[in-house]
């Protein structure tokens, strides 16, 4: 179900990669029964580097990588996660603990029969690839985490569950304007760059569909946030994050350093939490760099 057309939404058909070459969509049905959506540039022979969305966000979020990592040989795939974009948004918080989620990763790779993918996670979705990796690391061939949260907390968590309590559920998807979304961009966005009318309408588009605001506040209640970085990983891995990220914890990288030997940790300056949006090209250098030499070593 979809709320009827309002100002500044894109209809379904409009959203990113809408109109534009070389990319494939499809909607793809999981082994729980859940559809999701699937966007792929360039070999699709290629090593597969599978990127996943954060919070309340989309494929979208990827549109400027892309085309560098399609353009170096690799089978570059996106995903509306579940309860985001235009996938399905099954509800309650049993959909969006942890575990949910790891095992959502699972299935997607199951279903798009990737072999050992590159996986590239943003913000919430670091961590689950992180989580997913250390329980399963000879399904991933390599980790990128960019802008990581998960392992330390979030500034302000307890304030974002205390004005979304379990029985104002039902009138999230008013709640869900583009004014929200203009003041939640404001927050994540660094020094390097300024979004677009266009970033607003793809990140408010969603908000079309009343589900939308009730699964990302299942997900807010739900993940456990302060899970810590533990053990060893054993696996080529890439980090990257903005020093002005008000989100990432400074103590995460740390973490992750201590727990997987060998990792490539890049700190751009002056960049938020939305690196792949303000920091474009150091993304895709780096990534680059990283993808050729898991493949050629």
């Amino acid at each position: 179900m979809a709320f009827p057309a309002r100002r500044g939404r894109l209809p379904p058909g409009e959203m990113f990669p809408a109109k534009e070459a070389g990319y494939r969509v499809s909607f793809v049905r999981l082994a729980s029964g859940l559809r999701i959506r699937v966007v792929e540039r360039g070999n699709a022979d290629g090593l597969p580097v599978l990127m996943l969305p954060g919070w309340g966000s989309t494929v979208y979020i990827w549109r400027r990588i892309f085309p560098g990592v399609a353009d170096s040989g690799f089978r570059a795939i996106a995903v509306d996660l579940k309860g985001s974009g235009l996938s399905d948004k099954p509800l309650g918080e049993q959909e969006y603990t942890s575990e949910a989620l790891m095992s959502h990763l699972g299935e997607i790779i199951d279903a798009l029969e990737l072999k050992r993918p590159v996986i590239v996670g943003h913000s919430q979705a670091a961590s689950v690839a992180y989580r997913f990796a250390k329980k399963y690391p000879s399904r991933v061939r390599g980790l990128v985490l960019v802008s990581p949260v998960g392992h330390a907390g979030v500034k302000l968590l307890w304030l974002y569950k205390l004005l979304t309590p379990k029985f104002l559920r039902g009138v999230l998807p008013a709640l869900c304007t583009r004014t929200a979304i203009r003041i939640t961009l404001h927050r994540v966005y660094g020094n390097l760059g300024h979004f677009t009318q266009r970033d607003v309408r793809e990140f408010y588009s969603p908000c079309q569909f009343p589900e939308f605001a009730i699964a990302q506040r299942d997900s807010l209640h739900a993940f456990d946030w302060n899970e810590p970085v533990t053990g060893l990983l054993m696996l080529p891995a890439l980090a990257l994050h903005g020093t002005n990220d008000h989100l990432v914890r400074g103590d995460t990288m740390a973490d992750y350093k201590r727990a997987i030997p060998g990792i490539e940790v890049v700190e751009i300056a002056g960049a938020g939490h939305i690196v792949p949006e303000e920091a474009d090209e150091q993304v895709n250098v780096a990534l680059a760099a990283f993808l050729r030499r898991i493949r050629d070593g």
